[in-house]
């Protein structure tokens, strides 16, 4: 081999360490894993809310309340967040079939070139979708429904399989809507107001039965993406 090769092959071994990404790609059992242990930790903090009411601090365990829907917001966001790495792995895999925002995915040269000089088959994707999509929270239904529909998951499957009842009156569609929608909405009054009305700056009414149904309704939702996510 001469030296203009050996000088190749030199850089090229450098850029593959440079770039090496440290990001894990995780199973789909461990994303939900993830998720279950965040929602058993939000839920032990129900005794810790109890013993400072019981105590006569009612306003320190309503703030405990506020804390719970903020983590719970969290725990969607990042399973969100860990599903779009798998799912956008597993569609550039062939695993997954191709979806057309897949197809029409936003990557600057600086990537490409990353890609090409490293050679590795998946570790340069791995880090681009982590980088591109940690700053964007998943949490509100337009945000969930745009990264269902980047990974090809029916939004219309996952609603049914959160919330279809016979008797039911509301839409699964529009209950997964509101549901999703009411949480990014509290989350955000909690975490920017203090939970404070802008128009008065009267406190909203925060109760265990709240915490708790969102709590519910963000499980049924979870475990219903992962359902749809596993029989593809």
């Amino acid at each position: 081999m001469d030296e203009r090769n050996l000088d190749l092959v030199a850089r090229n071994e450098d850029t593959r360490d440079k770039f090496h990404t440290n990001v894990i790609r995780f199973e789909l059992d461990q994303i939900l894993q993830h998720f279950e242990e965040t929602i058993q930790a939000i839920n032990s903090q129900f005794d810790v809310a109890d013993e400072l009411i019981e105590a006569g601090k009612v306003t320190e365990g309503e703030n405990i309340w506020r804390a719970q829907i903020i983590f719970l917001a969290g725990a969607l966001d990042f399973y969100m967040h860990e599903l779009t790495k798998y799912g956008l792995c597993e569609i550039y895999d062939e695993n997954w079939d191709r979806t057309d925002k897949y197809e029409n995915l936003k990557v600057n040269m600086k990537v490409i070139e990353v890609a090409l000089k490293t050679g590795e088959e998946i570790d340069w994707f791995l880090e681009y979708i982590n980088s591109y999509y940690r700053e964007i929270t998943m949490v509100s239904y337009e945000s969930v429904k745009a990264q269902l529909n980047l990974l090809g998951i029916k939004l219309t499957s996952v609603a049914d399989g959160a919330f279809y009842q016979r008797d039911e009156t509301e839409n699964t569609k529009d209950k997964l809507k509101r549901r999703l929608n009411e949480l990014f909405d509290r989350r955000n009054i909690i975490a920017h107001q203090s939970d404070r009305e802008h128009t008065d700056a009267q406190v909203n009414i925060i109760t265990k039965a709240i915490v708790k149904g969102f709590i519910c309704d963000i499980e049924k939702i979870v475990r219903s993406i992962y359902n749809e996510a596993r029989n593809k």
